[in-house]
C-alpha cells in the first residue's frame, strides 16, 4: 500500500506503519482505545448536547477515521431510543402511556420523513432538502453533529470506512463465559487459558512491525465501550460517495483492496456496499423505485444486528465533511467556531508543520469560548507551543489505568479538570519547551526543525535534563 502499511493492534483496531517515515501512526493498544480515552470521553460531548443540541467538532488528520467514527458511535449510542425502531409490544406500550393525548391542532402541516426503509414522503413536494432534515431534527429533538475532518491523504480517506475492527480473543470470551460469573476467581484463570489458545489463531502482522511494536495479542482485549458502531462506517461512504460520485473505487482503490496481504484488512460487506452505492445510490434514483432499492440494499449489505435501526435518522445526525489537502492551508478557510478540536496529527518531530505556534493560533482562533482542544502529545514543547498561545493548558486523565495519557487545552480554565503542576510547567520553560516556528504557515518540514534547532543552539535557557537534576536534588533536600 503506497508507503504505508496496515496492522492489527492489540484492540484489534487497524493501525499504520509508515514506510516513509519508518515509524507507527497509531500505538500498540490501538487506534480505537486512543480515541476513546484521549479524544471522545475528555472532550464530554454528552455534556455539550445537552446544553446546547448542537456540537461543531474539528479532527485534524483523520487518517483512518477512528476519532471520528468513535465520537459518532458516541452520539448514536445516546440516541438508540430514537433510532433504533421499536416493536409491535413497544409502540403499544407507548400508544397506552399516551392514550390521553389529545391533538387539538387539526390545521397542522403533515411532515412525514422520508425513510429509507419505508414508503412514508413528504406531503408538502415544494419543501427543499435541507428544510426536511430540519424538520426531521425538530420532530425528533435530534442533535446535530457537525465534524469537519482534515487531512492531506485522499486514498486513506476513501479507505477509511472500509477498514474492519475484530474481535478479540478476550471479547470471545465474553460470550462464551457470561460475566454474571466473574466474581469467581476461576473466571478468570479460565479466561488466561482460552486466551493464550485462541491467540494463536489471532490476525498476525508482517515480523517487522510485531517486532517493532512488541505486539502480544494474547493481551488484546477491547473494553465494551470501545467499539465502532457498524452504522457509521455506511455513513461515511455515503458522504465520501457523494464527493467523488464514480470516481470513489477507483481502479487504485481496487488494487489495493485486492493486494493479497492487505484485503485481510478490509470489510468485505462494506466493499460491496460501496461498490453498489457508488454506481446504484439512492441519490440517483428515481422516487418510484426509490423504496425497493433501499429495501434489498439494507437486507443485502446492512448487519442483521441492525436491522432495527432508522438508518435514515442515524445518518440526519451528521454533517461530515472533508478538507483534503495541506492542514495549514484548510484552516485558513475555515470560518467556523468548535466546541472540540482533536489534534491527532502524526508526531511533532515527523509533522512540525502542524504542531507549529503559528498553527496551534489558527486553532485558538477557531476554538468556542468554553470549547476543549485535546491530543495525544504529553511533550514540554507541545504544551509550551499551547501555553504561548494563551491556552490554559491540563492533562487528560485515565480513570481506569489511573494515569494521565495526552493533554487537554481551553479559553476557559474551568475545562481544565487536572492542570499542569509546577514541575511540568517548570519543564516548558526549559530548552525542551522551545516550540516550532512556522511564518505564514509555508515552510517545509525541514526548514521548521533547522528554525527551532538554531534557537535551541542559542538558548539560555536551562536543559531539560539539568532542570530535572535540580528538581530532584531540591525534593531530596525538602525531605531531609
Amino acid at each position: 500500500m503506497r508507503d504505508y502499511e496496515p496492522y492489527y493492534t492489540e484492540d484489534g483496531s487497524i493501525g499504520l506503519y509508515s514506510y516513509g517515515d519508518k515509524d507507527v501512526f497509531h500505538s500498540k493498544f490501538g487506534a480505537l482505545t486512543e480515541a476513546w480515552e484521549k479524544f471522545v470521553i475528555p472532550s464530554k460531548p454528552d455534556e455539550i448536547l445537552k446544553r446546547q443540541n448542537k456540537i461543531n467538532v474539528l479532527d485534524i488528520c483523520y487518517g483512518i477515521g477512528y476519532n471520528t467514527k468513535a465520537l459518532m458511535t458516541f452520539v448514536i449510542e445516546k440516541n438508540k431510543n430514537k433510532i433504533y425502531k421499536k416493536n409491535i409490544l413497544q409502540k403499544l406500550f407507548d400508544k397506552l402511556l399516551n392514550i390521553d393525548t389529545i391533538d387539538n391542532d387539526n390545521n397542522s402541516t403533515k411532515e412525514k420523513c422520508l425513510s429509507r426503509y419505508n414508503d412514508t414522503i413528504y406531503d408538502d413536494k415544494k419543501i427543499s432538502k435541507q428544510n426536511k432534515k430540519d424538520i426531521n431534527h425538530d420532530k425528533n429533538n435530534f442533535p446535530i453533529v457537525n465534524i469537519d475532518c482534515l487531512d492531506i491523504n485522499e486514498e486513506l480517506v476513501k479507505l477509511s470506512p472500509l477498514f474492519k475492527t475484530i474481535k478479540t480473543p478476550a471479547e470471545y470470551y465474553c460470550y462464551v463465559m457470561p460475566s454474571v460469573f466473574d466474581c469467581f476467581k476461576w473466571y478468570y484463570k479460565l479466561q488466561d487459558i482460552f486466551v493464550n489458545i485462541v491467540s494463536v489463531f489471532s490476525p498476525k502482522n508482517k515480523k517487522r512491525i510485531t517486532e517493532l511494536l512488541e505486539l502480544k495479542f494474547k493481551n488484546m482485549h477491547i473494553d465494551k465501550e470501545y467499539k465502532v458502531n457498524p452504522i457509521v462506517n455506511y455513513i461515511l461512504i455515503n458522504r465520501i460517495s457523494e464527493i467523488y460520485g464514480r470516481d470513489y473505487v477507483n481502479k487504485d482503490l481496487k488494487k489495493i483492496l485486492r493486494e493479497r496481504w492487505t484485503k485481510r484488512f478490509f470489510s468485505k460487506s462494506l466493499i460491496k456496499y460501496a461498490k453498489f452505492n457508488q454506481f446504484w445510490g439512492y441519490n440517483k434514483l428515481s422516487q418510484n423505485i426509490l423504496s425497493t432499492f433501499l429495501h434489498n440494499i439494507y437486507y443485502l449489505y446492512l448487519s442483521k444486528r441492525y436491522k432495527n435501526v432508522d438508518f435514515k435518522a442515524a445518518e440526519s445526525l451528521f454533517n461530515v465533511s472533508f478538507y483534503l489537502k495541506d492542514a495549514r492551508k484548510s484552516i485558513l478557510q475555515i470560518n467556523k467556531q468548535y466546541d472540540c478540536i482533536f489534534l491527532d496529527a502524526f508526531t511533532y518531530t515527523k509533522a512540525p508543520q502542524l504542531w507549529s505556534v503559528e498553527f496551534i493560533a489558527e486553532l485558538y482562533k477557531r476554538l468556542k469560548d468554553d470549547g476543549v482542544l485535546l491530543t495525544y502529545s504529553n511533550s514540554a514543547q507541545i504544551r509550551n507551543t499551547l501555553l504561548e498561545n494563551k491556552f490554559y493548558v491540563g492533562k487528560i486523565y485515565n480513570e481506569k489505568t489511573k494515569k494521565f495519557i495526552g493533554t487537554i487545552a481551553s479559553k476557559d480554565k474551568t475545562k481544565i479538570d487536572f492542570p499542569l503542576n509546577n514541575y511540568e510547567v517548570g519543564l516548558c520553560n526549559t530548552k525542551a519547551g522551545i516550540p516550532y516556528h512556522d511564518p505564514n504557515l509555508a515552510f517545509s518540514s525541514k526548514d521548521i526543525m533547522d528554525l527551532r534547532e538554531y534557537e535551541f543552539r542559542h538558548s539560555g535557557l536551562m536543559s531539560s535534563s539539568k532542570y530535572m537534576k535540580y528538581r530532584t536534588m531540591r525534593s531530596q533536600d525538602d525531605e531531609i
